[in-house]
């Protein structure tokens, strides 16, 4: 199923800690395909993507550069504080189910973990993560031996990893390139109840908190049902589930090599 993209990961995301913190940009720049390459100079950028929508050029960034001082440079859309980011668990089910997800279920305080430690990473470490983050699945000992890392190493930082980064695990039935990645952008009080509607599509979503924002990649294939998915997003609106929401869909993404702090 790797083979065929139909499971993805795991990959890692790191979390926010005390003295280490990741930014999402929404930009727009009038060229968005030649910064998008040059972004890749920029040892902050964890991960870019070109998009077309409410912005066309959406960046993980580790630091607050001033983006204006770019040729291209248009507006900055958004920008927010990335907390974490969850990968919920699917169910075999169908797109035509889709139709009948519940929204009327009330909305709860979310109760993710709000405390942070500290990232005390040592280059070794911060070797590991660059090697790992793409796919937890690689063969250890060749890989240690590549990249010159005793194994004690590599376990303490097994162990403690779940403290400092969260574990990411793709379904996508058909395929994952047989699918239009949108990432949206909403606004509410009922993040739990966003999980949980999500969580019932076909494929794995990607949910990102953002203070009073929540950030959802979610993939559907390429027909009529990226209609049913906004008829979803407008009756939420209407319900009262969100306050407002702005869209995008990604046409190209790239994640560094490796971040320099």
């Amino acid at each position: 199923m790797y083979t065929y993209n139909i499971l993805t990961g795991p990959s890692l995301c790191i979390k926010p800690h005390t003295n280490y913190q990741e930014y999402v940009y929404f930009l727009n720049f009038t060229d968005p395909f030649t910064v998008f390459d040059g972004l890749k100079e920029f040892s902050c950028v964890v991960s870019r993507l070109i998009t077309t929508g409410d912005w066309n050029t959406m960046l993980v960034i580790n630091q607050l550069p001033d983006f204006s001082v770019l040729k291209h440079f248009e507006t900055v859309v958004e920008v927010y504080p990335k907390g974490i980011s969850y990968t919920p668990k699917v169910e075999w089910t169908t797109w035509e189910s889709i139709t009948h997800i519940d929204l009327s279920t009330g909305c709860e305080p979310d109760r993710y973990e709000s405390w942070r430690k500290p990232l005390d990473w040592g280059p070794d470490e911060w070797k590991l993560f660059y090697a790992f983050k793409s796919n937890l699945r690689v063969k250890i000992t060749p890989l240690l031996r590549k990249i010159k890392i005793r194994y004690d190493i590599y376990r303490q930082w097994r162990e403690e990893l779940n403290d400092h980064c969260t574990i990411h695990t793709g379904f996508y039935p058909g395929g994952y390139k047989e699918y239009m990645a949108y990432q949206i952008l909403f606004c509410t009080d009922c993040k739990p109840l966003l999980k949980s509607v999500f969580s019932q599509f076909p494929t794995t979503p990607v949910l990102t908190e953002m203070g009073d924002h929540l950030s959802v990649c979610v993939s559907v294939p390429f027909s009529d049902v990226a209609r049913q998915l906004f008829c979803i997003i407008y009756n939420m609106r209407i319900q009262g589930v969100i306050t407002e929401f702005s869209q995008a869909a990604t046409l190209s993404y790239r994640q560094c090599e490796e971040v320099t702090l």
